[in-house]
């Protein structure tokens, strides 16, 4: 066997790839692998994916010792006991092994747990062992490994590289590849390497403390192993599917809020959105762009980012959004924006963390935090700049302000995506001051019955320094039209006497106009009467009405449903959603492919299906709030709204759903069915008045949505009836509705 020509330094600053030239050939015949590293991460197999694999079934084996890179709060738990410390880190392992919408991590932890049980030579095909530093004070952060070849040869290296796919393949790294066959010495260096990591292992080094990987971690990897050869097969066949997926990197999720169109490369950012960028400079990089769903916001926040990091040296840029689903939408959509974008407007940068919940995400901030404030022998940054995706909960927490205080020399960009979401009391107090840049997106920026929080926003970002209405977004072709087609269904009678009763209540909790609903009180008679109203029992047979006059045919439709029960049902009936999908699946004629979609389904799931919905798997797709926002559905030409809402932010997003245009182009317009109730007439003139003022905001919403559909004419007239009998002005606006008596 001939050794592998394998060169001293290796610096990727040079040009070095050091996958494809170090680690590749160094693998190819080792039979043991002993690695001391920093940050380790099992996604490393995907950039020496072949290599690693072969390593696997030669029967290779693998001595690892790594720092799970913890805070000083994680720390202090360590401290307490063993069993703390062994609970705690399981915890951690687990909470990140679980937040995997695409099943990677899963799946190279079942690899890990096949080596784990594989025995050779009476050891565990792989060893694990956790490093910290004796005195709880700074971070275990030397890398070295040494490979042993077949033929008894070492390859050892040392530097700055971590095992991870970023040390691999993104970050400026550095080290020195040591063969012992290159010189007399050589060996000697290798063996001191060798000696070194050994007495780690067997902890004869007294400046760090090493302890075994927790049995629950180890159990936990066990377990999901396979347990037969057929399962093992099944495990690498995902293993190297997972591979494809991830070298792609350029798969456009069905999630990604950008036009469906910009697949090819390179293409550029639109006029407006160019404009837009413009408008947020000229103002010192702060403001709002109040954009229509589905004109590109975050795109056009990509240009923001790009401009920001070459106007400044030191960089961090923090990037928050509503739901864990949208911020692994956002860390994808950067993926594709660099992939078609040219160089000059490309958002580079060293490297980025993911933060939210439970997710082990303190690890890799704290290495991320420790790298930006660190500099090497040669007084360079070991990075320059990093973006940081967040959710608004995980903005908000100590610990994330806690990594915020540890980066004093540098700029701060923070981009909130749907920022309404961020304007509670609560929530305000993630809006630190430190962040010296921002950016605040939204195609509602007012918070509904909030304009405390909506001033505070504004003050905040500054101003609206950008709008492009949907109007506007239609009128140029980047949006499609749609026509518009409200339908009024009555109230049953006795939805109609629980409407009655809950009125009055609602007329008695009115009487101080300042009173704020609270949608999470379940009790609050608002939101009773709001769940009557989306359960109403004819909306079913307008649905059936609206499909008869379709000769039941749909295709690529969505049907937006409430999973909230009605208050005049007893516990545990169907919800509307449940209901929806019995109608739609069952009963003669009805024979559509129904899927929902819900805040339980995982993000890939999520994907999958509106994936299917495109290709034709699935007629329907029914769905709750999940879809409001950050969701576009390009394929969608249909949309039903069961579930209305006099929230602007709901309804506006929900419309923004289906007007996007295709890939192809043949999509000319989207058709929206709106089935609203009609509030019952009354004989008391008192409840008549207080109706009259919440009909109107209601109507608002109708009037909105008819202005600029294509059968404005015929919309207006639908909701005609409704707004002579309660006497409300033709051309509604928020203003007028203050003044209702």
């Amino acid at each position: 066997m001939d050794n592998p020509e394998i060169k001293f330094f290796w610096n990727t600053s040079d040009g070095d790839d050091i996958v494809q030239g170090f680690y590749r050939p160094a693998l190819e015949n080792a039979i043991l692998y002993q690695r001391k590293s920093g940050y380790f991460s099992s996604t490393t197999f995907v950039e020496i994916s072949t290599e690693m694999i072969d390593f696997i079934k030669r029967n290779g084996r693998m001595q690892l010792i790594t720092s799970p890179m913890l805070s000083s709060y994680d720390i202090s738990i360590l401290e307490q006991s063993v069993e703390n410390r062994d609970e705690y880190l399981s915890k951690l392992f687990f909470d990140d092994l679980a937040n995997d919408p695409s099943g990677t991590k899963q799946h190279f932890a079942q690899l890990m747990g096949y080596m784990l049980a594989n025995q050779i030579d009476g050891k565990p095909q792989l060893e694990i062992k956790i490093a910290q530093t004796s005195d709880g004070k700074g971070i275990f952060h030397t890398k070295f490994g040494i490979l042993h070849q077949a033929n008894g040869e070492l390859i050892g290296f040392l530097g700055s590289n971590n095992e991870t796919g970023s040390g691999m393949n993104v970050n400026d790294e550095a080290f020195n590849a040591i063969c012992s066959w290159h010189t007399k010495n050589s060996r000697k260096q290798v063996e001191q390497y060798q000696t070194s990591f050994e007495n780690l292992w067997n902890q004869k080094n007294t400046a760090t403390r090493i302890f075994d990987l927790p049995d629950a971690i180890r159990k936990g990897l066990l377990k999901i192993s396979p347990k037969s050869n057929m399962e093992y097969q099944k495990v690498l066949k995902d293993v190297y599917d997972d591979i494809d997926n991830i070298k792609k990197n350029s798969d456009e999720s069905s999630f990604v809020d950008e036009p469906d169109n910009e697949t090819d490369k390179p293409k550029d950012l639109y006029d407006y959105q160019k404009s837009a960028i413009d408008k947020w400079m000229e103002n010192n990089c702060r403001g709002i762009f109040e954009m229509a769903t589905g004109t590109g916001k975050t795109f056009s926040s990509f240009g923001c980012i790009s401009k920001f990091m070459k106007n400044h040296s030191r960089t961090v840029t923090i990037i928050a959004c509503p739901q864990t689903h949208l911020v692994e939408q956002w860390v994808e959509a950067l993926k594709v924006y660099n992939s078609i974008m040219p160089d000059d407007i490309q958002v580079h940068f060293d490297d980025s963390v993911t933060c939210y919940g439970e997710k082990n995400w303190k690890p890799k901030f704290g290495e991320l935090v420790y790298d930006f404030n660190k500099k090497t022998f040669a007084g360079k940054n070991v990075i320059s700049n990093f973006i940081v995706f967040v959710t608004h909960d995980t903005l908000n927490s100590t610990g994330f302000k806690e990594y915020i205080d540890e980066l004093p020399d540098s700029k701060i960009l923070l981009v909130v995506d749907e920022m309404h979401n961020i304007g509670s009391e609560l929530k305000l107090n993630s809006l630190l001051d430190r962040y010296d840049y921002r950016l605040g997106l939204s195609a509602t920026p007012i918070r509904h019955y909030d304009q405390a929080g909506s001033d505070a926003l504004k003050k905040y970002f500054e101003k609206i320094v950008y709008e492009y209405s949907l109007g506007d977004a239609i009128k140029d072709g980047y949006l499609c039209e749609y026509y518009y087609h409200p339908i009024y269904a009555d109230l049953t009678s006795d939805e109609m006497d629980v409407y009655n009763d809950l009125t009055k209540q609602i007329a008695a909790k009115m009487n101080n106009n300042k009173t704020i609903v609270d949608e999470n009180d379940t009790n609050d008679p608002r939101n009773r009467r709001a769940a009557l109203v989306g359960n109403a029992e004819n909306k079913l047979v307008v649905l059936e009405k609206i499909l008869n006059d379709l000769n039941w045919k749909l295709q690529q439709a969505l049907i937006y449903c409430t999973s909230h029960p009605s208050p005049n049902l007893p516990k545990g009936s169907k919800t509307q959603l449940e209901n929806v999908n019995d109608f739609l699946a069952n009963g003669e004629g009805r024979h559509f492919t129904v899927k929902s979609v819900t805040y339980r389904d995982p993000t890939k799931s999520r994907g999958e299906i509106l994936n299917n919905l495109a290709i034709g798997h699935y007629d329907v797709i029914t769905a709750v709030q999940c879809l409001d926002e950050g969701v576009d559905v390009p394929s969608a030409e249909t949309a039903i709204i069961m579930a209305s809402s006099g929230n602007p932010k709901q309804y506006i997003q929900r419309r923004g759903r289906v007007l996007r245009t295709n890939e192809k182009g043949d999509k000319k317009f989207a058709v929206i069915y709106d089935i609203l109730v009609k509030p019952p007439k009354s004989d008391d003139e008192s409840i008549k008045l207080r109706e009259r003022k919440l009909i109107a905001k209601e109507l608002l919403r109708h009037q909105d949505f008819a202005r600029i559909a294509k059968n404005s004419d015929e919309a207006f007239e639908s909701i005609k009836e409704v707004k002579e009998y309660f006497e409300i002005p033709n051309d509604l606006t928020q203003e007028k509705i203050d003044t209702l008596e």
